[in-house]
């Protein structure tokens, strides 16, 4: 009956037509095949859902979407990354003074007094924490001292060693970042004032996340429980066949040698939009797939290998810096010199087939009788 049902039933599309064709196309052009028609007639989607039924009465009408804003209001993808560069440039001297300003406001002083034996709370920016915003580590360490002759004069110290690590690559905002110091600092106050060690998003860390969210209101601090922040990638690819995506912070997937881990389908890469051509010109820096599946290499990386090592013995020769760096700096200047040169050329070239051309036009021309 599973075999009768399979083989006569229709087969539910996995994904709409129309991004299965977008799907197609970014495949196609990531081969190197030109398209033969872009446009998206015969996909067209609804402009509203065949099941409902279009209405006249004016209170069932969708309110009408507020006007576009100006272009000035609208920030751009340039303004966006200025703003985190300046963030990212100052986010050491928020995380510490802010820190500072919640263990007075919120606890009069003491967490950095208990802490201060082994040198506060320290801030440590981890590029490999990805799977959570923030993380507050807190060790508690017995120490016996004696301070007198007698076998009993024995002193007892605690102390505290505390830390809040701090995901650079979900933190890249000031209000993201006030929430997530916030959150991590109850965690320590939990644990070094309160004593609570076995329940860590109990009672007690609910009490001291209302005190942070009601004293730092005005600066968009609302501690809760979990961080529920979207992670930004800069490279993201998608599974021809499943959609299923993979998010990377860097370009380690290649398409040429690697499939989707789920139906072993073709990735392509969606984010950022591959351009078409990438990589097919004569100063490009990636090779591109040949006839035979294998990468041919570009025009820059040819002369790479062809002047490497005469620029380097000649930077020896003069007795000057031959490091790789060094090196490659000249290579670079050699080839856009070369480049620049072949461009010239090839101009002044199509200048003279143009003089000759118009020769050619003039004598014809006075080759004509009326």
């Amino acid at each position: 009956m599973n075999e009768w049902n399979e083989r006569h039933s229709p087969v539910k599309l996995l994904v709409s037509p129309k991004k299965q064709k977008w799907r197609d196309d970014i495949a196609k052009m990531m081969e190197g095949v030109a398209l033969e028609d872009g446009s998206d007639e015969g996909f067209e989607s609804p402009t509203t859902s065949p099941k409902k039924k279009s209405t006249s009465n004016p209170s069932r009408v969708k309110k009408q979407q507020p006007p576009n804003l100006p272009i000035d209001a609208t920030p751009n993808v340039k303004a966006i990354r200025a703003a985190r560069k300046v963030f990212s440039e100052r986010k050491h001297e928020i995380a510490a003074a802010f820190l500072a300003e919640l263990d007075t406001t919120i606890c009069s002083g003491r967490i950095a007094t208990l802490s201060a034996p082994t040198g506060g709370i320290k801030l440590i920016w981890s590029k490999t924490l990805k799977t959570t915003a923030g993380r507050a580590n807190w060790r508690r360490e017995q120490i016996r001292l004696r301070n007198g002759p007698l076998p009993s004069d024995i002193e007892v110290e605690i102390r505290h060693h505390c830390s809040i690590e701090l995901a650079e690559k979900v933190i890249d905002d000031e209000e993201r970042l006030y929430n997530v110091l916030a959150h991590e600092f109850c965690h320590l106050a939990t644990f070094m004032i309160s004593e609570v060690r076995n329940n860590p998003h109990g009672a007690e860390f609910k009490r001291w996340g209302l005190q942070a969210s009601t004293a730092f209101a005005h600066r968009g601090v609302h501690v809760t429980t979990k961080h529920s922040y979207r992670i930004e990638y800069k490279y993201v690819w998608e599974c021809v066949a499943c959609g299923y995506e993979f998010k990377r912070h860097s370009k380690s997937v290649d398409p040429a040698r690697h499939s989707c881990g789920k139906c072993k389908g073709k990735l392509v890469q969606t984010r950022p939009t591959p351009r078409s051509g990438a990589g097919t010109g004569a100063g490009a820096g990636a090779g591109v797939p040949g006839k035979d599946g294998k990468r041919e290499k570009s025009g820059y990386q040819v002369f790479v290998k062809e002047n490497f090592k005469r620029v380097k013995a000649g930077l020896e020769q003069r007795g000057l810096d031959a490091q790789m760096g060094r090196v490659m700096e000249v290579l670079g200047k050699e080839y856009r010199e070369a480049q620049t040169g072949k461009a010239a050329g090839e101009e002044q070239e199509k200048r003279k087939q143009l003089v000759v051309d118009l020769v050619d036009v003039g004598d014809a021309l006075d080759g004509l009788r009326i």
